[in-house]
């Protein structure tokens, strides 16, 4: 009976690092090489004249190369409000249903970008969707976007009028004479300001030669600031 204790023994020293490095083998093979940061979950407070872009970043702090798939899980907010979604490579005009993003390098993070204008109305926006790596499928992540949007009594309030401009070709004119403007601004998807032009007393603007895309145009008035998002594509 000594002896019988004595090989299991044996037999069980021998065992237990299989063992534990089946595990750990199985641990990196299925565990998730990145993360998300701040969080998979974002809240921005903002007004009703204001755009709001927040970044969901996904960290990749490994050697591999990381493929992501997103998809629309949901989106709930004010029928007047506007929203657009980024990857790590391309700005979309709208929340589309879903996409491949471009291989994550070694080295490089991957990147899930909403950009939400809350026009005319107050409220609250919570836009959902999944993303997962292709190397490990069965492990969805769900990423939330909340907006609330508040009214605001201040100076730069939204104007919305039908014909304060026009466009033609690359050929920007006011149309409202009624106030005075004295800045114009191009503003891409992800917030960026890609064209910036003083007007003193000129109606007409040459405007640069851009990507056609998405874009809002924001005059900066004596008492307001007007925004309107356009679809610019030069011709």
């Amino acid at each position: 009976m000594l002896r019988i204790n004595t090989f299991n023994q044996r037999l069980l020293r021998q065992l237990v690092p299989v063992v534990v490095s089946l595990f750990a083998t199985a641990g990196i093979s299925y565990g998730q090489s990145y993360y998300h940061s701040p969080n998979d979950t974002l809240i921005a407070t903002t007004t009703i004249d204001h755009t709001v872009t927040m970044n969901i970043t996904q960290v990749h702090p490994t050697a591999d190369t990381l493929y992501f798939k997103w998809k629309k899980l949901s989106v709930s907010m004010p029928a007047e409000w506007e929203a657009t979604i980024c990857d790590n490579n391309t700005c979309y005009p709208s929340l589309i249903d879903s996409a491949y993003t471009l291989p994550v390098l070694p080295g490089d993070d991957g990147l899930m970008l909403v950009h939400c204008s809350a026009l005319t109305v107050p409220g609250t926006g919570i836009i959902r969707y999944t993303i997962f790596s292709l190397a490990t499928p069965e492990q969805v992540d769900t990423l939330t976007w909340i907006i609330n949007a508040n009214s605001t009594a201040s100076l730069s309030e939204f104007v919305n009028e039908k014909e304060v401009f026009s466009i033609k070709g690359d050929l920007f004119t006011l149309e409202n004479q009624h106030e005075k403007y004295t800045k114009l601004r191009l503003i891409d998807v992800s917030g960026k300001a890609v064209f910036t032009q003083l007007i003193n007393d000129q109606q007409t603007i040459r405007l640069p030669l851009l990507p056609a895309a998405a874009y809002v145009v924001e005059l900066w008035g004596e008492k307001s600031i007007t925004r309107k998002r356009i679809w610019y594509a030069f011709d």
